[in-house]
């Protein structure tokens, strides 16, 4: 297996064309149409995402021992980890999930009016929920536009 130039998936490539963002590899970056460099982007969009993910997964884990709600913190580090793990390897059942924990979190920080946090939130729904993710999660060629 080896690494996508354009989407960075580890898959094996089919006549060198790769089956998570169907790019091909041989073409050079200036040489991609602009759908092309729409799917590019988008994934690594998301693979960004998925670090922060990661990183909110870690810095859950070592402020866990100080917060009295471990149990809530220990499982919001987890859902982060898990989350970040299926949005980097471009899992389906990871972009349903984000999908729904991006709009519950957008629905919480609505009602209590968390200013800071729903133009974030929006943001994460908006770049994990386009139609550009959601055919390069399902593996399709997006329409096109």
């Amino acid at each position: 297996m080896k690494q996508c130039k354009s989407c960075l998936a580890r898959a094996e490539a089919i006549a060198d064309i790769c089956p998570v963002c169907g790019i091909d590899q041989d073409k050079p970056r200036k040489d991609l149409t602009k759908r092309e460099k729409q799917i590019r982007r988008t994934a690594r969009n998301i693979r960004c995402v998925a670090m922060l993910h990661l990183i909110g997964g870690g810095i859950c884990i070592m402020i866990l021992p100080e917060v009295g709600m471990q149990v809530a913190l220990a499982a919001f580090a987890i859902l982060n980890l898990v989350l970040a793990i299926g949005l980097i390897h471009y899992d389906y059942r990871a972009y349903k999930a984000a999908v729904v924990v991006y709009f519950t979190f957008g629905i919480v920080n609505t009602i209590t009016v968390n200013l800071v946090a729903i133009p974030v939130i929006l943001l994460l729904l908006y770049i994990v929920g386009n139609r550009h993710s959601k055919a390069i999660f399902e593996r399709r060629p997006p329409e096109s536009d």
